[in-house]
């Protein structure tokens, strides 16, 4: 958990709670002057997420929705991690009990990502808040010493049935520690567009009958667009065919577009985007 990104909450207080990877975070939601700023490469400048952060703190869709609702904020988005990752970042953030309402919202990431802890606390970074090692499953992975453990992923464990089996396991988990503390819960997807619950249900092949582990009324749809990011890119006039063609559009840029950034996330004004958006969703479940 990251200071900056959270505000002192007390009993009685309503929160949002922001879960989610570097969208959430709000990587790359900075003002035009702090683009212009950035040295050589603005597309890699940083991939770590952790410049900017006070930019971050204030411009992300957590942070702007939350004051829509004048609400506290609470943002647990891990920069790389995955949705194991941060679904275990509330448990490890406990709030006070006796709190007003609280609304989660994970902003799915890529189902693939797999979420360890980091052996040595060394890079663990600011208020322990890097300590995931988060894996991909690439045969071609170069990453240094964990690359083998990448390949290894990819060649005897990784699967699309296991990554739904897994994405169905981390939703089952966080909604029961959301009833738990009588929070409601909901939750949509960044940019994977394997996440809907026809999609999963075919990924899962003769494990179909999990797909009702979870409870489906709890998914933000993006539909007609396969996920919040198509909806923001396409916003913006663009025009791909796949997400690694959409991913490599944004980081052509030298300088933001009015919704994305050089580093292929949300600008200021991409991060309200999807702020509205979601505060529209909860008003229309009549969470508030």
């Amino acid at each position: 958990m990251l200071p900056s990104h959270c505000d002192d909450i007390q009993p009685g207080d309503n929160v949002i709670i922001g879960l989610g990877d570097s969208f959430t975070q709000g990587v790359g939601a900075y003002s035009l002057e702090t683009w212009k700023s950035i040295p050589n490469d603005p597309s890699t400048y940083n991939i770590s997420g952790t410049n900017f952060l006070d930019e971050q703190a204030q411009n992300n869709w957590v942070r702007q929705l939350a004051n829509k609702l004048n609400y506290k904020t609470f943002n647990l988005g891990v920069n790389g991690g995955g949705n194991r990752a941060t679904i275990r970042e509330m448990f490890l953030n406990k709030l006070p009990d006796n709190l007003g309402n609280v609304i989660v919202i994970l902003l799915a990431t890529g189902m693939e990502r797999y979420d360890l802890i980091k052996q040595s606390d060394e890079t663990a970074g600011i208020n322990w808040h890097q300590k995931w090692q988060t894996i991909w499953p690439n045969p071609e992975s170069n990453r240094g010493a964990i690359s083998k453990f990448e390949k290894e992923y990819f060649k005897e464990v990784w699967s699309p049935r296991n990554d739904a089996i897994e994405f169905l396991f981390n939703i089952h988990e966080a909604k029961i520690y959301c009833q738990s503390r009588g929070y409601k819960f909901l939750f949509s997807t960044v940019f994977d567009e394997r996440i809907g619950k026809d999609l999963i249900k075919k990924d899962l092949g003769d494990k179909s009958h999990l797909i009702n582990l979870i409870d489906w009324e709890d998914f933000i749809s993006p539909a007609p667009y396969t996920s919040l990011m198509d909806m923001i890119y396409r916003s913006d006039g663009n025009s791909y065919k796949s997400m690694h063609e959409l991913f490599a559009l944004g980081r052509t840029l030298t300088v933001p577009t009015k919704y994305v950034t050089p580093c292929a996330h949300w600008t200021i004004e991409g991060q309200e985007k999807v702020a509205e958006y979601l505060c529209d969703e909860i008003k229309k479940r009549n969470l508030i």
